[in-house]
């Protein structure tokens, strides 16, 4: 979960930047879904925020997906990136305020050691809110495991479609997706900069990002999936639920809905959203079948 939030970030440095070169690679399988009504078909994706170059080319069937959308709908557009410095820049303190004193000190110094192993300087840590500087500390750990968010598919398919002169649609938007992770409540902010530290000082989060890019390749829907939920097992219960239902469940309903309005018109659409969006009870593949929509994977 921090890993696929992380990324907003990261986007917010690297969205302007030229589409990197890749080398073709065989045998990747990916997350796609067709969804059909009577009307129209729209292709669900499963993303993930960060990757390497083993994830390109596209595989056949997600670029025939995309050849034949005429629209590309994501989270949110990656590729402006004045919008999202400025929605970043609402996670971080105003003077005087800062993180040490919201966060308990133990964790405080935690952060200060690993800022200063990366070369970074205190003060960032000290200007940016809980969530915020969990996602800096994540994204620093994805250069660490030899991954690049500027190879991730959300990226990768904005800037994409944009040259291509394909239509881009948000489902939502950097600026609502800041407000809503600085709208949540005071301990859960702390309980992700704890689970990402823990992670980063245990080693398990740069494997997790690995796994992460391994079950996008191959396909493995339900690893993803787990991979990506895992540090939620680690926090108090209440809290974890909270998260699920505020990062997850609520904005899979309302994602549900728009597309459930695309299924209502004519135009093919490549939706692509976060892979943790696609799976569950409570994820899109599930709600679009319990609205009646035909479903399958591809």
């Amino acid at each position: 979960m921090l890993i696929r939030i992380a990324a907003l970030l990261t986007a917010v440095f690297l969205a302007i930047a030229a589409p990197p070169e890749v080398r073709a690679q065989s045998g990747n399988r990916g997350l796609l879904w067709e969804v059909t009504s009577s009307r129209t078909t729209v292709y669900l994706l499963g993303t993930i925020h960060v990757g390497d170059s083993r994830m390109y080319p596209l595989p056949p069937h997600v670029e025939k997906a995309y050849a034949s959308a005429s629209a590309i709908a994501l989270e949110a557009d990656l590729s402006t990136g004045e919008a999202m410095l400025a929605a970043a820049m609402g996670a971080m303190y105003v003077s005087p305020d800062s993180l040490d004193q919201h966060v308990p000190p133990e964790l405080f110094r935690n952060v200060t050691e690993l800022l200063r192993s990366y070369g970074l300087p205190v003060e960032l840590g000290r200007s940016l809110k809980p969530h915020m500087l969990a996602m800096a500390l994540t994204m620093m750990e994805v250069g660490r495991a030899g991954l690049d968010a500027s190879l991730g598919l959300d990226l990768h398919l904005a800037q994409r479609a944009h040259r291509d002169g394909k239509k881009v649609m948000e489902l939502e938007s950097i600026g609502q997706q800041m407000q809503m992770l600085d709208g949540l409540p005071a301990d859960a902010q702390v309980a992700m900069l704890e689970a990402t530290v823990q992670g980063i000082r245990a080693g398990t989060l740069s494997a997790d990002m690995t796994s992460l890019v391994e079950a996008w390749r191959k396909g493995e829907a339900e690893k993803l999936d787990e991979v990506a939920m895992r540090d939620l097992q680690h926090m108090p219960p209440a809290t974890a639920r909270s998260l699920k239902s505020r990062l997850y469940d609520d904005r899979n309903r309302a994602m549900a809905d728009r597309i459930a309005q695309m299924l209502d018109a004519s135009e093919v659409v490549l939706v692509a959203v976060g892979a943790g969006h696609m799976t569950g009870p409570e994820g899109l593949v599930a709600l679009l079948k319990a609205r009646g929509f035909a479903v399958r994977r591809l």
